[in-house]
């Protein structure tokens, strides 16, 4: 059994006809943007990894006195400026890798008096140092004390000699740090910087600071490798514009445009043959004595206009699409109800064929009458 199609006005049937194409040119575009794209990607791979880590440990020593019986004291607690004797410290260094280099360390320690925005001084408390070392680690440790009554002395003498006390002066500890490993991947070039902080003229006080930085890093080598997430990338392209493709043929199969065939056919109509034509008004109706005669085309319904020289009666049907035409001849009526477009057009093109038959028709019809007479 053959089924039907399905009708939609003809704008929106062209209107999807057209979103579909555009999408489809749309999933084309991808598509071929996407096997333009490489299928390999950069990847940077760690060669040479490394960590170093610097520490400067300490601990205070304290004058004696009736508080603290525990002597020194340890790091991270809160200090007494009269009570301190001096500062003993420790800067350690660990530098690790995991492929074996060429390592050499320069180090130095030097103590900064500082009050912020106004002025500093650099005292060197270990001069530079070089350590070398062959493998994957090299380490060192350095101890060095701190006097911090010296410092608050010099702090005092340059207020006096500038004439303004400092702003928030403090003593600044920093070891210096400079890292060169040679290795079979290449060259490191590293620096680190422990530091910590002392307030001074404070009568008590917390030494704060980065007293242990690290950092960790590598060596990279750039290589290709395949891009695990192209090929996917490839068939999704792919289905898309075959499932437009699909769709827009399916579409077009089982659909038409439905056209506004009654308006289009009554004007070519009454354009060739308006003067054998009447509209019946909105109260017409067929008397009930006549004998109704039902016609299956149009044609059939001209034809019987033709012999019977009566002109076409046209009643508007309550539906757009369609309408019915009849002929009266005596007590007999012929009527056709007109509602599919196809029957239409080939009832305009009899009319169109039939124009001078007709007429011929008609004026023989008159002639005969008046050969009767």
């Amino acid at each position: 059994m053959r089924l039907g199609k399905i009708e939609l006005g003809k704008k929106v049937r062209i209107a999807i006809l057209l979103l579909l194409m555009l999408l489809l040119a749309a999933s084309l575009y991808n598509l071929y943007r996407v096997y333009r794209e490489p299928t390999v990607v950069s990847k940077n791979l760690p060669v040479y990894s490394y960590e170093q880590r610097g520490q400067i440990d300490y601990q205070v020593q304290i004058r004696p006195n009736s508080i603290f019986n525990e002597t020194p004291l340890g790091s991270g607690q809160t200090y007494y400026a009269k009570l301190v004797k001096s500062i003993d410290a420790v800067c350690s260094y660990r530098f690790t890798a995991d492929a074996a280099a060429e390592m050499k360390a320069d180090y130095r320690i030097v103590a900064v008096v500082e009050a912020p925005k106004m002025w500093r001084k650099e005292f060197i408390l270990v001069p530079e140092t070089a350590v070398q070392a062959t493998g994957k680690t090299l380490v060192f440790s350095r101890p060095f004390t701190i006097n911090l009554e010296s410092y608050n002395q010099f702090l005092k003498s340059v207020n006096e000699e500038l004439g303004v006390n400092a702003r928030e002066p403090r003593l600044v500890i920093r070891a210096d740090i400079d890292l060169e490993a040679r290795s079979a991947a290449g060259r490191v070039a590293e620096k680190l910087a422990p530091t910590m902080e002392i307030p001074l003229t404070s009568g008590e006080f917390r030494i704060v600071g980065n007293l242990t930085p690290q950092k960790s890093a590598a060596l990279t080598r750039t290589v290709q490798i395949p891009d695990p997430d192209a090929q996917e990338r490839r068939i999704k392209a792919c289905i898309l514009p075959v499932a437009l493709l699909l769709l827009l043929v399916v579409f077009s199969l089982v659909t038409e445009g439905r056209n506004s065939a009654g308006p289009d056919l009554v004007q070519v109509v009454w354009r060739q043959h308006g003067d054998r034509m009447v509209r019946a008004g909105d109260d017409f109706s067929l008397p009930e004595d006549l004998i109704t005669v039902s016609l299956s085309s149009l044609e059939d319904l001209v034809k019987v206009a033709d012999e019977a020289g009566k002109p076409l009666i046209y009643q508007e049907g309550v539906l757009p699409h369609k309408f019915t035409c009849y002929v009266i001849d005596g007590l007999t009526v012929y009527s056709c109800r007109v509602a599919e477009f196809d029957q239409c057009i080939n009832a305009a093109a009899l009319f169109n064929g039939r124009t001078h038959h007709s007429a011929g028709a008609a004026a023989s019809r008159r002639d005969q009458s008046f050969g009767d007479t």
